[in-house]
């Protein structure tokens, strides 16, 4: 009895699965944005809230890389000299990470490949992107509206900022380029006390605010990694007592800012960005 159960627990585990990687492309049949939109206050609030979320969500993903480049700016200037090295190469510490002298990975190769035919004016690409979502099928007419590239940047940013509703969707297609449209030539949508320039303006800080935190989205994971074996490194160094003399004498400066950052919890890096509340107080920790 109890095999038999294990045997249907699984058959049906896997029937979620085939009907999740599918629903997407049968929602795409129903498709279709509520005929009311939104209005201009509506999307004035709604972009200015969404401006501020996304940049306090790029503040929270450079940290790694600011502070791994506070480290590597420290330790430039006593590894080029020759004595330091030597001392390095002596403890058996001179193999030193490559995010410690060149700082944090800014490129990642970019992935390319051939496009393929739209499902119901939706690019494949953002189907399976989005397979995982509870996606409302407006979400699905909102993107249809857009050229695929510009489709699969509006799905990689509702994922990054978990933010896979109609509302957000519509606000992306509403805020794309007329040369970023399926059907540039379709009369653009105005908005009571939003004029022409006020709508290009926001389209404009939009987009680059975006290309923003999918840079810094993607390479965050990254520089978290790279910032680990920074202070991974740095600990050994501190706990050398040679180096630590050495740094006492010809590097004092450079000491007592290494000594700061490791004072600063592993993973508690994100306290240094944001003050601490005593009172009336704000205070914040200084590199």
């Amino acid at each position: 009895m109890t095999q038999r159960r294990t045997i249907l627990g699984l058959e049906a585990a896997d029937r979620l699965l085939q009907n999740n990687r599918t629903r997407h492309a049968a929602l795409l049949e129903k498709m279709h944005e509520p005929i009311r939109w939104f209005t201009g206050p509506w999307l004035c609030k709604t972009y200015r809230a969404e401006c501020q979320r996304t940049r306090d969500m790029i503040a929270e993903a450079i940290i790694s890389r600011h502070l791994l480049e506070t480290i590597t700016e420290v330790f430039r200037y006593p590894i080029k000299q020759e004595s330091f090295r030597r001392l390095l190469s002596a403890e058996s510490l001179a193999s030193v990470p490559k995010a410690l002298t060149e700082g944090p990975t800014l490129n990642l190769l970019a992935e390319s490949s051939a496009p393929r035919p739209l499902v119901n004016g939706v690019s494949p690409e953002v189907i399976e992107l989005l397979q995982d979502w509870n996606v409302p099928p407006q979400v699905f007419a909102s993107l249809r509206k857009m050229v695929p590239e510009r489709q699969l940047k509006a799905a990689r940013l509702m994922i990054a900022l978990k933010r896979v509703n109609f509302h957000y969707a519509q606000l992306l297609s509403t805020l794309t380029p007329a040369s970023q449209l399926a059907d540039p030539s379709v009369p653009r949508k105005k908005f009571v006390g939003v004029t022409a320039d006020q709508l290009a303006a926001m389209e404009a800080e939009f987009d680059l605010l975006n290309e923003e935190f999918l840079y810094c989205a993607s390479l965050r994971g990254t520089w978290a990694l790279e910032l680990m074996v920074a202070r991974l490194y740095l600990d050994r160094l501190m706990e050398n007592a040679r180096v630590v003399r050495h740094l006492a004498r010809d590097f004092p400066e450079q000491l007592a800012r290494f000594q700061t950052i490791l004072d600063i919890p592993a993973g508690q890096e994100a306290l240094t960005s944001q003050p601490v509340k005593t009172g009336l107080r704000r205070t914040h920790f200084v590199f």
